[in-house]
């Protein structure tokens, strides 16, 4: 009797297994692309560990983190200032150089997320070698004129489309974007004084360009289970939440893009502690957020944390000389608590590979992944943060046989070890 009775339990629970494994193989694909919300980029990575250009191995790298969320530029800089991409001079577009082969190798890898900095071709003017200068690459200064607001509805129309055709029925979400919106208003990086009017009325014009232009795209090409935003991207908070000229009061509340992405230094750079980030991260948020327009269609909060971060080496007045990488997990975990908090369906730490030396040539430590090739402690905070996320999903999944609300993700995300 006892062994009979042993042997009926035995089947119960392994019954009991196997109606979880078989939940979890049904969710499998959902578990894969659900959005984890914490991640990170790659822009102009300073080194790189094979012979790979610095965008495939970085994307690599994030992949391999557990990420399903890839942020990288597409510019006609690509060659020299992002990327180690041999130029090619039969790319004179955003589609055609969506077609090279390492960016093409990105986009077809099974990241479900892809933010992209898309700056057109057509606006474009070639900088002396080895020299930077932004009115090169965007042409609202001083306003926008007829031709080239055409010239760049009709560049990013073509790439939304191409997008949503190649990737028709892939399951990814593409939000086509800009860098930090603040630095392009105030090309001359002088925040001291007022943002030009004329400049101003420029690039809500580009915003609104763009926005046309994805909106029409997806009007125009027949598709399934693919996705297209634009999104804008601010960043000097604290000057919006002191009523001054920025992108945050002087064009967001005039435009209603998909998306805003809020590259947050000036919100997590001064705080101590953790409350005092907290604080005054969860005020930003609230400050930007109150000036972006409802937009049906589009569920949960819009505005998202696209840029947050801290080097090792300082190089400006408001930074320390040095933090260690324990310290800037720390910070790091802050960041991420509060924005999960307030809802941000985003948050993406600066970034894979360093991009930004110091004077003396040495990397600063905006890093995942240092240059000889070690993990920091927020590497492995990003990897096991999705490790328990995927474990949570499937232990919800056996017991409730359905996916969890954000808000019980999030919920849930806050308790993580990861985050402890």
């Amino acid at each position: 009797m006892r062994k009979y009775t042993f042997l009926v339990v035995a089947a119960v629970l392994f019954s009991s297994c196997l109606a979880g494994t078989s939940k979890r193989t049904a969710f499998e694909k959902e578990i894969n692309e659900f959005n984890y919300i914490i991640g990170t980029q790659t822009v102009g990575a300073k080194y790189k560990f094979t012979d790979e250009t610095n965008l495939v191995e970085t994307a690599k790298a994030i992949r391999e983190m557990g990420s399903n969320l890839l942020k990288f530029s597409m510019a006609p800089r690509y060659w020299w200032e992002n990327y180690d991409i041999s130029k090619d001079e039969s790319i004179t577009s955003l589609t055609k150089l969506a077609q090279e082969k390492s960016m093409k190798e990105v986009l077809d890898m099974d990241f479900k997320y892809y933010q992209i900095w898309v700056y057109e071709f057509s606006q474009y003017t070639t900088e002396p070698p080895g020299m930077k200068k932004d009115e090169n690459q965007i042409k609202f200064i001083g306003g926008m004129s007829d031709d080239h607001a055409q010239a760049s509805y009709k560049e990013v129309y073509e790439l939304a489309c191409y997008l949503l055709k190649t990737y028709n029925k892939s399951g990814k979400v593409f939000m086509l974007g800009n860098w930090e919106g603040d630095w392009h208003l105030r090309w001359d990086y002088d925040r001291t004084k007022p943002a030009d009017p004329a400049t101003i009325e420029g690039m809500t014009r580009w915003f609104t360009v763009r926005q046309q232009a994805i909106d029409d795209a997806k009007r125009d090409i027949p598709h399934e289970n693919v996705e297209m935003y634009h999104y804008i991207e601010m960043n000097l908070s604290d000057l919006a939440v002191k009523g001054e000229s920025c992108v945050t009061n002087s064009i967001l509340p005039f435009i209603n893009p998909d998306y805003v992405s809020f590259s947050a230094y000036t919100a997590t750079n001064p705080p101590a502690t953790e409350a005092e980030m907290d604080k005054m991260l969860t005020e930003h948020l609230n400050y930007i957020e109150s000036k972006i327009q409802p937009k049906p269609g589009i569920k949960g909060k819009r505005l998202f944390i696209g840029e947050y971060g801290w080097p090792e080496l300082g190089l400006y007045a408001n930074e320390p000389a040095t933090r260690t990488p324990e310290e800037i997990n720390e910070r790091a975990k802050w960041g991420i608590k509060t924005g999960l908090k307030w809802g941000a369906p985003f948050i993406l730490w600066w970034e894979m590979y360093n991009n930004e030396l110091t004077k003396d040539k040495k990397n600063r430590g905006f890093w995942l992944i240092n240059e000889k090739g070690e993990k920091t402690p927020l590497y492995y905070t990003h990897q096991q943060f999705y490790n328990e996320a995927r474990n949570w999903l499937e232990k919800y999944i056996a017991k409730h046989s359905n996916m969890p609300s954000e808000d019980e993700f999030r919920s849930a995300a806050l308790k993580f070890e990861a985050l402890q």
